[in-house]
């Protein structure tokens, strides 16, 4: 996966965090969609500073990563763990609650494949990067 490829993926992420990071800051209440029913202002503030402010924070992060080459694996890496902790959250809930509903089981899957996918850029951009050093003789592959 060429060095573009890989960029491309860390703004995807950085995207999809901050889509979902805007959308629950100005509408936390489209979690009530998903059986999340805020009934009070803290809860409202909490949503917004959770589901929104983390997310929009990491976003941002990710978006400086890919502004950066030297940061694109760094990206894809954080990329990959935001991914794979809901993924691991979510499947972690399924199995604490004993059941999921079908939209549960997507988003899973959707987690579970995005992971794979960051994995695999990961494993070529280490791969890529095991024999260059910065100027200081470092290796650069995290």
């Amino acid at each position: 996966m060429n060095a573009s490829a890989q960029r491309a993926l860390v703004v995807l992420a950085a995207c999809i965090f901050l889509g979902f990071g805007l959308w629950l800051f100005c509408v936390p209440e489209a979690l009530a969609g998903i059986g999340i029913v805020l009934e009070t202002p803290e809860a409202r503030i909490d949503i917004r500073a959770t589901y929104g402010g983390m997310e929009l924070g990491f976003a941002t992060f990710l978006l400086l990563c890919a502004s950066r080459p030297e940061w694109t694996h760094v990206g894809l890496v954080a990329s990959a763990c935001g991914i794979a902790g809901f993924g691991l959250g979510r499947l972690g809930g399924i199995l604490l609650e004993g059941e999921g509903t079908s939209l549960m089981w997507i988003f899973l899957g959707i987690e579970l494949a995005a992971t794979g996918v960051y994995l695999a850029a990961i494993r070529a951009s280490s791969a890529e990067s095991a024999g260059s050093d910065d100027a200081e003789g470092r290796s650069v592959a995290l």
